[in-house]
């Protein structure tokens, strides 16, 4: 049996919700003992020296962790546990016969790689986090012990339980050379044993990136950052360095290793502040940005070293962890700047996947560029906005993402007066009602409970667009084989009474929801992003959703109107046609939606042109979803025309 699609799209979300818990619990040991093999590396050095012990107390550690990596890697699940139990025996040995701090160090860092390929770890926040948000959580949950600077030395320390070893000085730099923030992030998730470093797993996985890159960060000055910052700008830096992946899983030692070529020793530091301290600096408004630029230049460069698959990723990832995370405040100041962009990031991905010329993706990427300079300032705005702008964007959001949907109900809700049925058109009523209703509740579950990534937030659109395709279509259908006056007087004998069949009505009320909801929670997310901009003065924001809504429902009342005074094959003819336009544009959109998330591999064309306004986009598989919907027309257009004729031969 073939699902529909609404329900086939459940099914796999209760799937994938039901087998995350087992997916999060197979890789928990495995995470663990990344921490433990990552300290070991990192931290042995302090204890042995030329195979001698420099620190009794910091060598009983190093034993006690390696035995510790020996229980883990026991209860490790599937996976190629057998090579990495092996290699932790090896370490254990290594330590205990004092080996040198280099070989225990490379056979650390071997079986950590091992195991984060193994096991997928993923080792790199979404994007880079804020120095803000990081000193929150890390103030609120460390600086008991640490100190708010990070020295270790605060009175806390007396309640600790051990009291030895003393909290780590995070502006020690023989401390932070070995240290990175997936290292960090890793003590933070699961503490360290048999010392007075508890686990904090209570916090969200973001707020415990935050916290780990924030302590990276305590030895460098905002004097320091700024001169890094201008310094990187005169040198080709790699952009890999400054991506948030290289950056979660690089030391101090290892990324002041890679700039050694490029600068000076004491330049050197001050781009590693940068790096560490001025890039969180940026993130506030413009992290988005920021990420969708690196992985676009990641994108450029995997392309012309011939790694198509590594670039179209990357090209992906750059949409979805980059633009798609700054839409909605993009869109609500420049609607049409932001769909332009959108679309070139489009063709880019298409580019990359077709195998053109380095040159025709070059020109492409430069043309991102440009447009994320200039998104880049309209977004950094925010602080000459003026009453009249907010009131008018406020207005125009409502207005225009409303219309396409004040048109559909208008239509239907003409039709149902037309035909008498008065009684079905609450349940047109109630599926805007109800759209709207859950258009909220997502965005609020998406604030509160979940980490709504820009992958997730496409599948939604992607999801529920195809459903309104094939709504639009079935309910197109059924008006366009009323547009012949002697079958909608046989339609109206055969509804004397003015009932409407169950399936009808609730087709009807589908048509409303997905219509309706399809706009609903982009709307929220736009209005989110301009009152957060204009939190000093919320009023404009107000008053200008209001009076959107109104001129809003005066056009839904014209257009009602106009529909009731058109002949009657005319409308319906009209009608049936306007939404079988809508499901066409619609299943090419949506298709596109999903083509950026996953759900649907992307093979790119050169022809036809993209027009995006009409859901046309060069890939076979958007337009085999929109030649099924033409298909299907003129399969119902030949059979209404069957009908048609056998009923005048019975005449």
């Amino acid at each position: 049996m073939i699902l529909p699609a609404a329900n086939l799209s459940r099914l796999l979300v209760v799937s994938c919700l039901l087998l995350a818990p087992h997916l999060a619990l197979a890789a928990e040991e495995a995470r663990k003992l990344v921490t433990v093999v990552d300290y070991i590396g990192g931290d042995y050095k302090n204890a042995v020296q030329a195979g001698k012990v420099i620190h009794p107390e910091e060598y009983r550690e190093m034993k006690e962790f390696s035995q510790r990596s020996l229980e883990l890697a026991k209860q490790l699940k599937a996976g190629e546990k057998r090579d990495i139990e092996q290699n932790v025996k090896k370490l254990a040995v290594l330590i205990d016969r004092k080996a040198d701090e280099k070989a225990v160090a490379d056979l650390s860092r071997d079986i950590k790689e091992k195991l984060i390929k193994t096991y997928k770890i993923v080792t790199y926040p979404r994007t880079l986090p804020s120095l803000q948000a990081g000193k929150t959580v890390f103030i609120q949950n460390c600086a008991q012990c640490h100190g708010e600077d990070g020295k270790g030395d605060e009175p806390g320390r007396a309640t600790m339980n051990p009291k030895e070893p003393a909290p780590t000085d995070f502006t020690d730099p023989n401390v932070m050379n070995g240290l990175s923030p997936f290292k960090a992030f890793n003590i933070i998730s699961f503490g360290v044993e048999g010392t007075a470093m508890p686990n904090f797993s209570a916090l969200t996985e973001e707020e415990r990136w935050q916290a780990a890159f924030y302590v990276l960060s305590l030895r460098f000055t905002a004097e320091e950052a700024a001169q890094g910052a201008a310094l990187i700008s005169t040198a080709k830096v790699p952009a890999e360095l400054q991506h948030v992946e290289p950056l979660s899983t690089s030391t101090d030692a290892e990324l002041t290793e890679k700039l050694k070529p490029l600068f000076q020793e004491n330049q050197s530091r001050r781009v590693l502040a940068y790096l560490r301290r001025g890039i969180l600096e940026q993130q506030q408004n413009q992290a988005p940005l920021i990420a969708a630029r690196t992985l676009l230049a990641e994108a450029m460069a995997f392309y012309e070293k011939n790694e198509k698959d590594k670039a179209y990723q990357r090209a992906v990832d750059a949409y979805l962890d980059g633009l798609e995370l700054a839409e909605a405040e993009l869109f609500a100041k420049d609607l049409s700047f932001g769909h332009a962009l959108e679309d070139q990031f489009t063709q880019f991905r298409n580019a990359i996947r077709r195998g053109d010329s380095i040159a025709e993706v070059r020109s492409l990427y430069m043309q991102i560029t440009a447009g994320l300079d200039r998104a880049t300032q309209i977004l950094s705005s925010h602080d000459t906005l003026n009453d009249s702008y907010i009131f008018i964007n406020a207005l125009l959001i409502i207005l225009r993402e409303g219309l396409e949907v004040a048109l559909i109900l208008a239509a239907i809700l003409a039709s149902l007066k037309i035909m008498g049925a008065t009684e079905a058109m609450r349940y047109i009523h109630l599926g805007w009602i109800l759209a709207i209703a859950a258009g909220l509740v997502t965005w609020f579950v998406a604030q509160s409970f979940l980490s709504l990534s820009g992958k997730h937030r496409e599948a939604i659109e992607g999801f529920t667009t195809l459903v309104a395709a094939v709504v639009l279509f079935y309910v197109g259908y059924w008006l366009h084989t009323k547009a012949e006056a002697r079958k909608w007087q046989q339609f109206i004998r055969d509804k004397v009474q003015g009932a409407l069949s169950r399936q009808r009505l609730l087709a009807l009320a589908g048509v409303s929801f997905v219509a309706t909801y399809r706009e609903a929670f982009e709307v929220v997310l736009f209005y989110q992003a301009l009152w957060l901009q204009s939190a000093a003065n919320p009023k404009p924001v107000v008053s200008g959703f209001a009076a959107g809504a109104a001129v809003l429902c005066l056009v839904t009342i014209v257009l009602f109107k106009l529909g009731l005074k058109i002949p009657i094959n005319y409308f319906f003819g009209t009608t049936g046609i306007l939404l079988y336009l809508l499901a066409l544009v619609f299943a090419g959109q949506g298709v596109r939606e999903l083509q950026a998330t996953g759900w649907f591999s992307v093979t790119p064309l050169r022809f036809p042109p993209q027009i995006s306004a009409l859901g046309i986009y060069p890939t076979v598989e958007t337009l085999a979803a929109q030649a099924l919907v033409l298909l299907a027309l003129i399969a119902m257009t030949l059979r209404a025309y069957r009908e048609h004729g056998g009923e005048v031969k019975g005449t």
